[in-house]
Order: structure tokens, then sequence, then C-alpha cells
């Protein structure tokens, strides 16, 4: 009977280790991923402004409407 307790016992210690490593890895693998989230979210975000519009207006020179109103 005594054997048997001892077998049991050390079967739980041994079962406990596992489950305490399995944690510790699940823990560290949680932070990893919020760890990336936010490295991801704070990455700077490139905007490109497309300027064609506003440089084609510039260099038409068409100000009649401006004149147009002015001169009337």
């Amino acid at each position: 009977m005594d054997n048997l307790a001892t077998e049991m016992l050390k079967e739980l210690k041994s079962n406990a280790k596992r489950w305490f490593i399995a944690f510790i890895v699940a823990l560290v693998l949680w932070f990893t991923t919020i760890g990336l989230f936010v490295w991801y979210i704070n990455q700077p975000i490139e905007e490109t402004i497309e300027t064609t519009e506003y440089t084609q207006d510039a260099n038409t020179g068409d100000n009649s409407s401006i004149t147009q109103s002015i001169g009337e």
C-alpha cells in the first residue's frame, strides 16, 4: 500500500511540473503576442498625398473666375 501511494505522488508531482511548464509557455506566448501587437500599432504610418490636381491648377494660371468677378 505504501508503494502505491508513493507512485501516485511521484506521478502527481511530474504531472504538476508538466502543467507548470505548459502554463509558463502559454504566458510567454501571450506576452509575445501582446508585445508584437503593441509594436505593430506603434509603427509610423506612411501616407501618400497626391498633389497632382493642385499643381496642375497652380500651373495653368487660370484666374479668369477671380478677374471676372472683380471686373464686373
